[in-house]
């Protein structure tokens, strides 16, 4: 029996894999950070989403009896593969790839840790077996090397192909709210990030305007987020979330109608 101290503390680790969280750590990390290596993260997320939603369909394989489960989850949800597992590897993975840091120990072991503590914290809740963890991060590296290899940093490509698995995932999932995320969120990534592609948007002159920049893009993606989420109405549902990547991806465009700005 795990200590409740313990669980709690895995409990807050394992939203480092959660959907929520990564929305608001990649779209701060692409306003006030590297757009092409952290856009290029995004493009391959999405990617990861869509397979996730597919493979869980389609193997159908159950979590954990709920008298062991520390924490919620959707009743009808599957656990193979771990979609946190593939998100960890896919986000933190990818940032090191991106970034030319998979040979540098001193940033590359502290994430290799992060991911394996994101993955080992869904066994510790009891929301996932060993096997969806070790399976998840199998697809992970897969979807990163063959994003890599194919791709490289065209965003706009990735979402394509993001776009046309969730396609798929919508069929076998029958359109939940995660399918249509990956196919709204894929389609408007790839106009956004096509719009973008070698465009020098903008960042904030000082700490004051890049806080002040950020707040407020937290607070319109929040919203579009929470309706994306919860409209009953496919089309509209999907067409939230492009506006929501689209948005993300877009939003340093603001800037560029006021002043104090660098290029860079």
């Amino acid at each position: 029996m795990t200590p409740p101290l313990l669980t709690d503390v895995f409990a807050l680790l394992t939203e480092l894999g959660g959907v929520a969280f990564l929305v608001v750590f990649l779209s701060v990390l692409y306003w006030v950070g590297d757009r092409e290596s952290t856009g290029t993260v995004i493009s391959y997320t999405l990617v990861g989403l869509a397979v996730v939603l597919t493979l869980k369909a389609a193997f159908g394989l159950p979590r954990p009896p709920a008298d062991v489960r520390a924490i919620a989850v959707d009743a009808d949800s599957h656990g193979y593969p771990s979609g946190h597992a593939i998100a960890s590897t896919v986000v933190y993975g990818g940032l090191l790839l991106t970034r030319g840091r998979v040979r540098d120990w001193r940033v590359a072991i502290p994430t290799v840790g992060l991911i394996g503590l994101v993955g080992l914290s869904r066994v510790v809740i009891g929301v996932h077996y060993l096997g969806d963890i070790l399976a998840g991060y199998a697809v992970g590296l897969a979807i990163l090397g063959g994003l890599w290899v194919t791709v490289g940093h065209r965003a706009h490509l990735a979402c394509l192909a993001a776009a046309a698995v969730s396609a798929v995932g919508i069929v076998v999932t029958g359109g939940g709210s995660y399918a249509l995320l990956g196919l709204g969120g894929s389609l408007g990534g790839a106009v956004a990030f096509w719009w973008t592609d070698r465009r020098a948007l903008p960042h904030a002159s000082d700490p004051l305007r890049a806080g002040g920049f950020v707040l407020a893009g937290l607070a319109g993606a929040g919203g579009v987020f929470l309706f994306a989420r919860t409209v009953p109405i496919a089309p509209l549902a999907v067409l939230a979330n492009a506006v929501l990547v689209g948005g993300i991806v877009c939003f340093p465009r603001v800037l560029e109608l006021g002043n104090g700005v660098t290029q860079r």
